[in-house]
């Protein structure tokens, strides 16, 4: 007799959204010794949120109990599809802000990058919108969290649209973990997001990690999809605008790829900005 694996304290709920067109499922975990009636929670919201929602799920109870890190709600935002396989073409969709894409395959274009299937880009704001006003609105009725402390967890195209997320609607979250973000999509277009904003505002009230793999690009070579490069450049003109109230960290971790540097960089970012800057391991 054999029996499915389950995680505990995790359930799932189903939402469609009319705006997209598109069914959801909502992977939620709450913290060991979750109380539903006293002092709300902070919520992490992850999309790809069904790997990335392993990594937590499985590692971050642990942290919380030995008080390495406080605890929260976490909420993966992933798709109700029959076959797996859709998602890599539908979250094209969801975590991209414009048209454009990677372009021609060429030499210097990691493997990855080559397999990723064809898809209609551009449907950040809509699912921006989804997330603040569905998702968002299920979880608070569902659970005892906070709504004044939410935090964005995204990883490669999770990433670019973290970025969307930060300089279009940064209100949205009060702490994002951005990994490895696909800054090369569109010719670079979200830099442009980013320029605008500064053009008109000086306060960036958020708490962010940013990173990248130290492998995910050549050592010497330069090219437009060179994600370590483009992250620290990204980091230092942040660094330089002087945003009011932007705690901005970032980091190349070292030996990790694109691929395996996922999980590492959820874990690594989580505890950034999660945190308890006072303990001392034993």
């Amino acid at each position: 007799m054999t029996e499915e694996v389950t995680i505990e304290r995790t359930r799932v709920h189903r939402l469609y959204s009319e705006k997209i067109g598109q069914k959801f499922l909502l992977n939620v975990s709450v913290p060991p010794m979750y109380n539903a009636t006293g002092t709300p929670y902070p919520v992490v919201y992850m999309t790809d949120g069904g790997p990335g929602f392993l990594a937590v799920s499985s590692v971050i109870p642990m942290m919380q109990l030995a008080e390495e890190i406080e605890p929260f709600i976490t909420v993966g935002i992933t798709y109700d599809v029959e076959h797996s396989s859709d998602i890599m073409t539908l979250r094209t969709r969801e975590l991209t802000h414009c048209a454009g894409g990677m372009g021609e395959p060429s030499e210097n274009m990691p493997d990855w990058m080559k397999k990723l299937p064809p898809a209609e880009p551009g449907g950040a704001e809509n699912f921006l919108a989804f997330i603040n006003t569905q998702v968002k609105t299920l979880v608070q009725q569902s659970y005892n969290v906070s709504a004044d402390d939410e935090c964005y967890v995204g990883y490669s195209l999770g990433g670019l649209f973290g970025l969307y997320t930060l300089f279009n609607q940064p209100e949205s979250f009060s702490r994002y973990v951005i990994g490895s973000p696909s800054i090369w999509w569109g010719e670079k277009d979200i830099l442009a997001h980013e320029q605008r904003y500064a053009e008109t505002k000086n306060d960036l009230a958020a708490s962010v990690f940013m990173s990248s793999g130290s492998l995910e690009e050549h050592p010497t070579r330069t090219d437009p999809y060179s994600m370590v490069t483009n992250m620290l450049a990204l980091s230092q003109t942040l660094e330089q605008r002087r945003y009011n109230n932007l705690n901005l960290m970032h980091q190349v971790i070292e030996d990790e790829t694109h691929l395996s540097g996922h999980p590492v960089t959820i874990i690594r970012g989580l505890r950034k900005v999660f945190g308890r800057p006072n303990r001392t391991d034993t």
